[in-house]
């Protein structure tokens, strides 16, 4: 709730719960017209008048365009992958269960049509702005790195170069969900059969049986 997400803040950024407040506050407006108008309507001038503030106080902890978009972009994943990872409680012994859990749970995540839009509007305007481009490459990597890291632990003894291409085709895999939940969504709605098979693909992928 917006309460974890102001002592987030408050630890994160050291400030007052009353400035972690207003940051959540700009922030939270920040995602919304991310969503929906676009990197180009996320702008200082367009939060203070949903907020009903002024742009001075905006920009007070927002200086610069690059900074707020980054804060926004920072502040969604955050409590993104925050609500990931506290879902995980497969034993860190156990290779087969982190690894299901983890692809399941990417699954469960492309039901939720807010964060589908506002990874939709990162990926398309990263290819026109080298700035954002940086913070999606940053996103990426994370989630790469965490790939990689239950696919080595699933195939323990597989050399370097061959688990980065294993971990870049089940990345592959996993992201062609952001077209099929669209296009298709009645895939999703079909319940465990086309999860099952989307995991036992990821697996055959990691452990080489592809």
């Amino acid at each position: 709730g917006m309460s974890e997400k102001v002592d987030m803040l408050m630890q994160r950024l050291d400030v007052t719960r009353k400035g972690a407040q207003r940051i959540a506050d700009i922030l939270e407006a920040g995602v919304d017209i991310l969503r929906e108008q676009g990197f180009t309507a996320l702008t200082k001038r367009r939060i203070a008048k949903r907020l009903g503030i002024s742009d001075g106080n905006v920009g007070y902890y927002f200086p610069t365009r690059e900074s707020l978009w980054a804060g926004v972009i920072d502040y969604e994943v955050k409590t993104y992958y925050d609500r990931q990872y506290a879902g995980f409680t497969a034993p860190h012994d156990d290779a087969d269960a982190r690894f299901d859990e983890f692809v399941r749970s990417w699954f469960k995540e492309y039901e939720d049509r807010d964060l589908r839009i506002f990874f939709a509007q990162l990926l398309a305007f990263a290819e026109v702005s080298p700035f954002v481009a940086q913070q999606r490459d940053e996103i990426y990597e994370m989630y790469y790195r965490e790939t990689l890291d239950r696919i080595r632990a699933l195939a323990p003894g597989v050399g370097e170069d061959e688990l980065q291409r294993r971990t870049s085709l089940v990345v592959a895999l996993l992201e062609g969900l952001h077209a099929v939940t669209g296009f298709k969504p009645e895939l999703m709605r079909s319940g465990a059969v086309f999860a099952d098979e989307l995991v036992e693909q990821a697996k055959a992928i990691a452990t080489g049986r592809k």
